[in-house]
């Protein structure tokens, strides 16, 4: 009897261990996805926003222990935990876009410096021809105003059928006015310099040819697009330009590990670290003189002449590296007035502070929201997104459309997918979320004169017929994306 009671005790006690191991793991790893993660965060929200109590909590704790040395103790700090953020999801009676709050006189033409959309991919990999047609030409000829400027397309020069993809591209948008070019860009002289790395030497070769897209346009501004990214609403001047600078948006996201290895790259690079991540929100927008310059620094920090000497030794063995971030963090410590920056910090301002030196420090005025106009379709695809922009273009001019109902009464609950960046920080509270529906109206104020009332730049629907045509001509098929008649009905 002893035996037996002996035996139900040990195994009621496994199961409670195993119970309590489980739920620490649970509630560790849904709080740091919760808040790091846009997904996670994405889905969770709108399964818990009627119960706020049920959301997991992690106590902030930061432990220090003494290290026993000849010389002075050195303290060491554990790894902070933070406290999860409360997202507040818009009340959907009252989510319409307040147009009657933006001034009549609120929208000022404003020149635009010449500027290139450029994309650089490898064409000879269906996965990413597919990708571009589908995500990135689709939403580009939909809420790109070709007057910006034109599509330029780097490919490898070395691959026959990357020249056989760019020759098929061109005969296929000879005639829209959306204008493209196709460039191609040599290997490197030596192959280790792509080889060893922590993926493919093609994808190596993507974040090598990103620190040379200046060679590629003589135009001042670049419109960067990732292979996985799309535009979600009109791009308009406003969203691109104020007072001369260039709008920069940056997103806290370093309790993730691969946004640690990029700015562990970074560091390598630049000796400097990132004060925002900045691969998230596309287009990209930045001048190209920055990364000439950013370039030269780089090569002036290795001592050396040849940029692939500077590659191998900051690429490091192991880690991720992300170009945008290297760029757009030589923009911030040495051209920081060029820029208007908007970094979603996560309220953690004086967190990431302590990471960055004297006189580059965050601002209060560094963390206001803007509108960003794209974003990776990998990470954050909405399928409802490309019509929701197209719906709220023609919606702020007086007319509703069939089918569009739904999109006039939810403006502001998914933010992301309208544009604002995330419910993160910018827009985590009710009073931050009135002023991010205000920046929407305002945005798509820009829409309606830059767009919807310009008779050269409607919002073409057929377009993206068109760009599937293309696909199908190309023997590539968008048939696992919405397509325009699953969006619209009928193009």
């Amino acid at each position: 009897m002893e035996k037996k009671r002996f035996w139900t005790v040990g195994i009621i006690m496994m199961f409670m261990g195993s119970a309590i191991v489980y739920r620490h793991f649970l509630v560790k790893e849904s709080t740091v996805h919760f808040q790091t993660n846009m997904i996670a965060a994405q889905h969770f929200y709108r399964v818990m926003a009627a119960k706020p109590s049920n959301i997991p909590t992690v106590k902030s704790t930061i432990k220090t222990t003494t290290i026993k040395t000849t010389k002075k103790p050195i303290a060491v700090k554990k790894k902070l935990v933070r406290k999860p953020k409360v997202f507040h999801p818009f009340n959907m009676k009252e989510s319409k876009l307040p147009m009657e709050d933006v001034p009549k006189d609120f929208y000022k033409k404003i020149k635009l410096p010449s500027m290139s959309l450029i994309i650089r991919m490898p064409g000879s990999v269906p996965k990413f021809t597919t990708r571009f047609y589908c995500d990135v030409f689709r939403t580009v000829v939909l809420f790109w105003n070709p007057d910006f400027g034109k599509l330029v397309v780097v490919l490898d020069e070395e691959s026959k059928k990357d020249h056989e993809f760019g020759d098929k591209l061109l005969s296929q948008t000879k005639d829209l006015k959306q204008k493209v070019e196709v460039k191609y860009e040599p290997l490197p002289k030596k192959t280790s310099t792509l080889a060893g790395k922590v993926r493919s030497p093609q994808y190596s070769r993507q974040l090598w040819s990103s620190f040379f897209l200046d060679l590629y346009t003589q135009d001042e501004i670049l419109a960067w697009m990732d292979t996985d990214s799309a535009i979600g609403t009109p791009v308009t001047s406003y969203d691109i330009l104020k007072d001369g600078k260039i709008k920069a948006i940056g997103q806290d996201r370093f309790p993730l590990s691969w946004v640690r290895d990029w700015d562990a790259c970074t560091q390598k690079a630049l000796g400097l670290t990132m004060p925002s991540d900045f691969m998230l929100f596309f287009p990209v927008f930045l001048w190209r003189s920055t990364v000439t310059n950013c370039r030269n620094f780089i090569l002036k920090r290795f001592k050396t002449n040849n940029f692939e000497d500077a590659f191998s030794q900051f690429y490091i063995r192991g880690k991720l590296m992300s170009p945008i971030d290297v760029i757009m963090t030589y923009a911030w410590y040495l051209e920081h007035d060029k820029y208007e920056w908007h970094l979603d910090v996560n309220n953690d301002k004086d967190e990431i502070n302590d990471r960055l030196p004297t006189g580059h420090k965050i601002k209060e005025e560094d963390t206001t929201a803007e509108v960003a106009t794209g974003y990776h379709t990998g990470y954050y695809f909405d399928v409802d997104s490309i019509k929701r922009g197209y719906c709220l273009s023609h919606y702020v001019t007086g007319k509703k459309l069939p089918g569009c109902e739904p999109f006039y009464a939810t403006s502001g609950v998914s933010l992301y997918n309208l544009g604002v960046t995330t419910t993160n920080g910018f827009c985590d509270t009710p009073k931050k979320q009135q002023y991010c529906k205000l920046l929407l109206a305002r945005h798509y104020r820009y829409v309606k004169e830059e767009f919807m009332t310009a008779q050269t730049n409607p919002i073409d629907v057929t377009l993206m017929q068109k760009v599937e045509n293309m696909a199908k001509d190309a023997k590539f098929s968008c048939a696992r994306y919405r397509t325009c008649v699953q969006y619209f009905g009928k193009c």
